[in-house]
């Protein structure tokens, strides 16, 4: 009897020992993070997106302990980089520097961008631009609301507006301010900013609205371009000369007010841990002096930190407002 009892002792210690080593490399595998991480931008390098998110690249490879790696996948709106980052894992290793235009408008003017908003998670807000009301230079009119005035007359012309892309945050913001004022706007969709900004230099189209920045700003520094309001409460530093919608007569002028944000995000479903360790290395390589610096000669306004309640609020704002333009101008994935 005491011999058997000694072996059953002996046979629970062992199967305690190989309990506690069949755990070990479970409880080193919750270890975050442990492996290289990657942002994606949905932009080609030089762009916005790209300087920042490599401003954030030293410290938070520093902070986190492992490589950080950008990988540029421009293409379809910012639904190429969107869908890769949705088909990794929900483990917080890759991440997006998201803005408006892939996360929530790309799937509903993409036929082929097979998601949701939903499936995705605002970290940590970067940076704000408003945007501008850009006009030809020899357009008769100064302000925004003198358009629409003109707009109103019987027997006007339609305005032609340029943008960037069906589905762009700024052809849907266009839409919605022809619609909702009562403006005269012809859209022509253009494949990107560049040769749309050509054609209103060379007075091809009226009217644009972008955020100002880039060869935007170039082009209205040098005069080639005039801007005719921002569509925020303020004028911009950079910008003195061009009102405010909000200094305007115009009634609907607090729907009007629109910005273009850039954010840290990630695939919806990360463990809470996780976003924490995310969020306190993005918010600290955000206020970093590589950061700062890139925020300063970008032209775009820094963002203050905020918890991921805030963040989460601010992104299921957002979502349900872009989604409510959409459906009142009838956008239709194509």
């Amino acid at each position: 009897m005491r011999y058997l009892k000694k072996s059953a002792a002996c046979l629970m210690a062992t199967i305690a020992v190989l309990s506690i080593g069949a755990q070990a490399p479970a409880l080193a595998a919750e270890a975050f993070p442990s492996k290289p991480l990657t942002m994606l931008v949905a932009f080609p390098p030089g762009g916005p997106a790209d300087v920042l998110a490599r401003a954030m690249q030293p410290t938070m490879s520093r902070l986190l302990g492992q490589p950080f790696i950008i990988e540029n996948l421009p293409g379809a709106g910012g639904a190429l980089a969107a869908q890769r980052l949705l088909s990794r894992p929900a483990d917080g290793y890759t991440l997006i520097m998201g803005s408006p235009n892939e996360a929530i408008l790309a799937p509903l003017a993409n036929a082929s961008a097979k998601y949701k908003a939903e499936e995705f998670a605002l970290l940590a807000p970067i940076s704000t631009h408003p945007l501008v009301v850009m006009a030809r230079n020899d357009l008769p009119f100064n302000s925004l609301e003198q358009l629409i005035a003109d707009g109103r007359k019987p027997g006007s012309k339609s305005l032609t507006f340029g943008s960037p892309g069906y589905g762009s945050m700024y052809h849907i913001v266009s839409e919605y301010m022809a619609q909702t004022t009562g403006a005269k706007l012809l859209h022509v969709p253009y494949k990107g900013a560049t040769p749309m900004l050509q054609d209103l230099v060379g007075q091809q189209i009226d009217i644009t609205i972008l955020p100002n920045l880039g060869a935007s700003t170039q082009l209205l520094e040098s005069h080639k371009l005039k801007a005719i309001n921002v569509l925020d409460t303020q004028r911009m530093p950079t910008l003195p000369d061009a009102a405010a919608i909000s200094e305007s007569a115009i009634p609907q002028k607090a729907e009007l007010v629109h910005s273009v944000w850039l954010a840290v995000m990630t695939k919806s479903g990360i463990p809470v841990d996780r976003q924490k360790v995310l969020l306190e290395a993005s918010q600290k390589a955000i206020q970093s002096p590589e950061m700062i610096k890139a925020l300063e000669q970008s032209g775009v306004q820094p963002m203050k930190p905020q918890p991921l309640e805030a963040s989460a609020k601010f992104y299921a704002d957002e979502t349900a407002k872009f989604q409510k333009m959409a459906r009142s101008i009838k956008l239709a994935a194509e």
